[in-house]
């Protein structure tokens, strides 16, 4: 006896939709599969006839291709992309643990509308990116040391001038 499945896969804006199953067992999803076929349509050009999928043929649909990273360039002329991952690849290898928090640092206060940061902040950051410190608290003390840092406020911190133009000089 022939297996009478049906498979219907709909991928839209990095979020997928499929359903497997007998013909009976698909139709039950037949007003989802209308939605988006209507949200495809209204989004995307009608297929030509080469577009169109054959028997047994998966497609794939996206709304629109993935852009690139963008780069925000702030008053002091540093360029901050929208990634930290980005960032973090700018500097050079031989980077140490202060200017990696310094670095870290800069971008989280770039990101926010206040332009500070908190060592947590920081912490977290790196922690997401595999960048493990022992004590982030101890290389903003550092860069507080240096100049390169200055205490807003209780937990808030600010990247100085001086420590912009260290960075500079590291992403040269």
């Amino acid at each position: 006896m022939e297996d009478n499945r049906v498979r219907i896969r709909i991928a839209w804006n990095n979020c997928e939709f499929e359903v497997e199953g007998s013909q009976q067992y698909v139709d039950t999803y037949s007003d989802t599969i209308k939605a988006f076929t209507d949200i495809l349509k209204a989004s995307a050009n009608e297929p030509t006839e080469k577009d169109t999928p054959t028997k047994g043929q998966q497609i794939s649909i996206f709304e629109q291709p993935i852009a690139a990273p963008t780069v925000k360039t702030n008053p002091d002329g540093l360029e901050v992309p929208s990634s930290f991952g980005e960032f973090y690849h700018k500097a050079p290898k031989s980077i140490n643990k202060t200017d990696i928090v310094l670095l870290a640092s800069y971008f989280i206060q770039s990101q926010n509308n206040e332009n500070t940061f908190t060592t947590r902040e920081v912490n977290k950051l790196l922690r997401d990116h595999g960048i493990d410190l022992t004590n982030t608290a101890h290389f903003n003390k550092l860069n507080q040391d240096y100049k390169k840092v200055f205490k807003m406020r209780q937990g808030q911190y600010k990247v100085s001038e001086e420590g912009v133009k260290h960075l500079i000089e590291i992403l040269r």
